[in-house]
């Protein structure tokens, strides 16, 4: 299984954003103790915007030329790597593709990462391969992106939608405030889009 309980997943770890880890965490007196074990330099990169998310010994992690790697937890090694179409600002979501499974069928579950880029795209990879499952544009807006992590919740992907349209609205010639902010869910599994607000 490549998804163990204890783990780092999106931005808060759990549906609640609770941002709490309770193991193995570490007390404020282990702090002055750690060492660098490694580094990892974006290749062509000058930017990482979203948190690492961690499972299995591995450390997802987007940059903002577009790729999300894989990496060992170890070494540093990439186990792999994928472009996305634009910069990826937020953080990976890691789940099981579709609704969890438990029990025997568990070990023959695939597992996903999911994450968006700054030009409004929604994607689901292989967590093991970093092969694409399925991509989706999540609003026809020109200025859409998506900068804060997907959230997965039982079965369903749940995505914020913001815009750049601030910026595009100092020029007289753009028609302002045609964006509005939302979120879609999605089917975690397929893509196909459940809802949006």
């Amino acid at each position: 299984e490549l998804l163990e309980p204890t783990r780092w997943s999106g931005w808060g770890v759990d549906p609640g954003n609770s941002r709490f880890q309770p193991k193995p965490g570490l007390t404020a007196d282990q702090v002055p103790s750690l060492e660098l074990k490694w580094a990892f330099a974006f290749p062509n990169g000058t930017s990482a915007y979203g948190q690492p998310a961690v499972s299995n010994g591995r450390v997802f992690v987007g940059s903002d030329n577009g790729y999300v790697y894989a990496l060992s937890a170890k070494t540093g090694c990439v186990y792999w790597s994928f472009q996305a179409q634009a910069g990826v600002r937020t953080a990976v979501s890691l789940g099981a593709l579709g609704t969890p499974v438990t029990g025997p069928d568990a070990a023959q579950a695939t597992f996903a990462a999911y994450f968006g880029d700054l030009k409004g795209n929604v994607y689901a990879v292989n967590a093991d391969t970093g092969a694409l499952i399925w991509t989706k544009r999540a609003d026809p807006h020109p200025l859409t992106r998506i900068t804060g992590a997907p959230t997965l919740a039982d079965g369903r992907l749940y995505v914020p939608l913001s815009s750049l349209e601030e910026g595009a609205g100092a020029n007289p010639n753009y028609e302002c405030c045609t964006f509005r902010g939302g979120v879609v869910a999605y089917d975690a599994k397929t893509g196909a889009e459940v809802w949006r607000v």
